[in-house]
C-alpha cells in the first residue's frame, strides 16, 4: 500500500474532478505496481463512476473488499449499487457496513440510505422503522438521490417512495 501526503491526496482528488479518464488510469498504474492495494481498487472505482462505467466500477470495489474488508467500502458498494437500481443488494452490503463500524454508519446517513432502499422495495414499515431512528435534529440536503429537508420531510418523502414503489409492485 503506498503512503501518500495530505497534498497528494488533494491533488489526486482535484484530477479525479477535472479528468477522470486520467485518474483512473493513474490508479491502474498504482494497481500494476502492487495487484493487493484495496486502496487503488477502492481509489479507481471513483473514477470509472465520474466516467459512468458502474460494471467496471463495481468490479474495483469487490476487488478492494475482497483483499480488506472495510465499512467505507461496503457502503460505497451499497450506493453504486442503488445507482444501478440493485436494492436488495445494496441492503445487504448497507447493514454489512453497520456491522462493521456502527458509530461511522450512524455518522455517515446510513440510516437515510438503507430507509430508501426499503422504500424503494416497497417494504414501508422497515423504510418507516429507519426513518423513526433520526434524531430530532436531523437534516439532509438532498443529494445523491435521496429525499432532503428535515426529519417530518424526509419521513414522509420516504413513505412516498415505498407506496409507490408498492403499487408498482402490484402492478
Amino acid at each position: 500500500m503506498r503512503h501518500q501526503t495530505l497534498e497528494q491526496m488533494r491533488a489526486e482528488h482535484e484530477i479525479l474532478r477535472h479528468d477522470p479518464q486520467k485518474y483512473v488510469e493513474m490508479m491502474t498504474g498504482y494497481i500494476q505496481d502492487d495487484p493487493n492495494d484495496a486502496h487503488a481498487y477502492f481509489s479507481r472505482h471513483q473514477g470509472w463512476e465520474k466516467l459512468g462505467r458502474f460494471d467496471d466500477a463495481l468490479a474495483d470495489l469487490d476487488k478492494s473488499l475482497n483483499l480488506e474488508q472495510h465499512f467505507i467500502g461496503y457502503f460505497a458498494r451499497g450506493e453504486l449499487l442503488v445507482r444501478m437500481g440493485r436494492y436488495q443488494e445494496a441492503l445487504a452490503d448497507f447493514n454489512r457496513a453497520l456491522e462493521l463500524d456502527r458509530e461511522e454508519w450512524l455518522g455517515s446517513w446510513g440510516v437515510l440510505h438503507r430507509a430508501d432502499c426499503y422504500a424503494r422495495l416497497g417494504n414501508e414499515e422497515a423504510a418507516l422503522a429507519d426513518c423513526a431512528r433520526f434524531g430530532d435534529d436531523f437534516s439532509h440536503p438532498g443529494f445523491g438521490g435521496l429525499p432532503g429537508g428535515n426529519k417530518a420531510e424526509v419521513t414522509a418523502e420516504i413513505r412516498r417512495r415505498a407506496r409507490a414503489a408498492k403499487q408498482n409492485l402490484k402492478s
